[in-house]
């Protein structure tokens, strides 16, 4: 999903919807968006080294920039960010007064949708049980009219 960001319209906007309804950024945490070619601080375009607007502290958000630029990727002199070995910048190169939730959501979203998940469980099963038995009301509710069909013009042979 991360890496199709950008050329998939629709998995863009259910990754925004995903991002925004659970507050968080990326899969693992907001360095998943290293994978993207468009984001990856190896590359040269405006969003490197970024994050989408999806990732951004919803109070805060201000313009759609402001997951732009947000790794500190200048202390990468010997080009380590961008060997063959390590294709992310670590976690603790967030740049200063940009981490913890104040520009954008530092956890991703398996954590967070677990925990929905989670704290959401009884809702869950109460909601799959309401649909099992309404789907078991209406199998019942078929073979009863098909006996019924059966009896009925068993009398016409």
């Amino acid at each position: 999903a991360i890496r199709s960001y950008r050329n998939d319209s629709d998995l863009r906007d259910s990754s925004k919807r995903r991002q925004r309804t659970f507050e968080c950024c990326g899969i693992k945490n907001f360095t998943d968006w290293q994978e993207n070619a468009y984001f990856k601080c190896c590359n040269e375009g405006i969003e490197s080294c970024g994050v989408p607007y999806s990732c951004c502290n919803q109070s805060l958000q201000v313009n759609l920039f402001c997951g732009v630029k947000i790794m500190d990727y200048d202390d990468d002199s010997d080009g380590a960010y961008c060997s063959a070995e390590s294709k992310y910048v670590p976690m603790d190169k967030l740049k200063p007064d940009t981490g913890r939730g104040v520009v954008i959501m530092e956890t991703g979203c398996l954590v967070t949708m677990e925990n929905w998940f989670n704290t959401n469980l009884y809702y869950i099963g109460g909601a799959a049980l309401g649909v099992a038995i309404v789907q078991i009301g209406g199998v019942w509710l078929s073979q009863t009219l098909t006996h019924k069909i059966k009896v009925v013009s068993g009398g016409y042979k």
